[in-house]
């Protein structure tokens, strides 16, 4: 796993991230919430591969998905501390000054990028949970059975996790004056919520299949 920043809320305690979610700060907020839950969501997953892979004979393929879990992980990581910042540059766009018509331009351009950042990290993070969603489909074949239920779990957080982090690209498409970027960034956001789904609800019913 790689070093946290100084600045990172997983330097936080679990209590200080829990208060400060229910409290008036705007940040960290839904995007973040929603990562950091795809985070456990896939720690279980890799939880549930280490501990059959040390039961096997040959654990070279489960060491590789293991490695995935881990690089996946991070990303999940990442991309939680970057809802925080890009939010932060959608305010700090907003506080720009408006008096001339030089600094409304300006502003209006910063507006813009920061808009459109704003919804290209939930869309980021969002492929970034499909793709755990997808290792925990191989974790529910190769899984133990007394573990395969929190396989089960994991996959069940991270497709809440996708539908939670998509909702900030809802938002953000009304800000959207681009017509064509803004239906690009429509489909993908379609696009990642149905396989989302599709994909955990046949994990759902595999691990239900092998805990008859």
């Amino acid at each position: 796993m790689t070093t946290e920043a100084e600045d990172s809320l997983w330097r936080w305690p679990l209590a200080t991230f829990r208060d400060t979610l229910a409290s008036d700060s705007p940040t960290p907020g839904g995007g973040s919430a929603a990562m950091v839950s795809a985070t456990l969501g896939l720690g279980l997953v890799v939880m549930a591969l280490r501990i059959t892979a040390n039961k096997a004979p040959d654990r070279v393929f489960l060491d590789t998905l293991i490695l995935s879990g881990e690089r996946l992980m991070a990303e999940l990581s990442a991309h939680a501390d970057a809802d925080i910042a890009v939010f932060d540059a959608y305010m700090a766009a907003l506080k720009l000054p408006k008096a001339t018509e030089a600094e409304k331009a300006a502003r209006r351009d910063a507006l813009r990028q920061a808009t459109i950042a704003a919804t290209e990290v939930p869309l980021n993070a969002a492929q970034t949970a499909l793709e755990g969603i997808d290792l925990a489909n191989q974790a529910a074949t190769l899984a133990a059975t007394q573990i395969v239920s929190d396989v089960g779990a994991g996959a069940a957080v991270l497709r809440g996790a996708v539908e939670a982090v998509l909702t900030a690209v809802d938002v953000n498409l009304r800000s959207l004056d681009d017509a064509a970027r803004r239906q690009v960034y429509a489909d993908s956001r379609d696009h990642l919520l149905a396989a989302a789904g599709q994909r955990a609800d046949g994990i759902a019913r595999l691990v239900r299949d092998r805990l008859r």
